[in-house]
């Protein structure tokens, strides 16, 4: 966390230091403030759902169904997870730290967050009405395994 600060804060100095030569840093600030009250509620409900599931469901559970003893389960229920989380990465990556980064296996976190990456269920109805039956199958046949075969790799790799 300490790294992503630093490399972030200097990202932030010198892009303000590029844009102030330009005379844009005014706007910049503009943009960053209007983002960020965009996003706020969205942390704000993320870091509640955090809090809540952490006191909710035991670590121990969590650890069954998706760290190292879990086995080939993890890959199967970790990407299953993933796609059924619903938010961009103000939403998701919050949560996941939070809550699976210390009991989730390396596979089972690769495969979670390729799928959260690659399926959205809150699209199917509309893939349904534009795309059709038949393209959302194949689709989600090949989404729903590629995730849990790239977490079987990084549990080989790195597990």
């Amino acid at each position: 966390m300490i790294n992503a600060y630093i490399i972030l804060s200097l990202m932030t100095a010198i892009l303000l230091i590029l844009a102030y030569r330009q005379k844009k840093h005014v706007e910049g600030l503009k943009e960053a403030k209007k983002l960020f009250l965009n996003v706020l509620p969205m942390l704000i409900c993320a870091f509640v759902i955090v809090g809540f599931i952490n006191l909710l469901i035991p670590r121990e559970l969590l650890q069954g169904w998706l760290g190292p003893e879990a086995g080939w389960k993890g890959l199967v229920i970790g990407p299953a997870v993933g796609a059924l989380v619903q938010g961009g990465p103000f939403a998701f990556l919050p949560l996941f730290d939070a809550v699976f980064r210390d009991t989730a296996s390396v596979g089972t976190a690769v495969a979670m967050i390729s799928a959260w990456g690659m399926i959205n269920v809150g699209h199917l109805p509309y893939e349904f009405t534009f795309l059709g039956p038949r393209f959302v199958a194949l689709k989600y046949c090949m989404y729903i395994t590629i995730p849990s075969l790239a977490g079987l790799i990084a549990n080989l790799l790195f597990g």
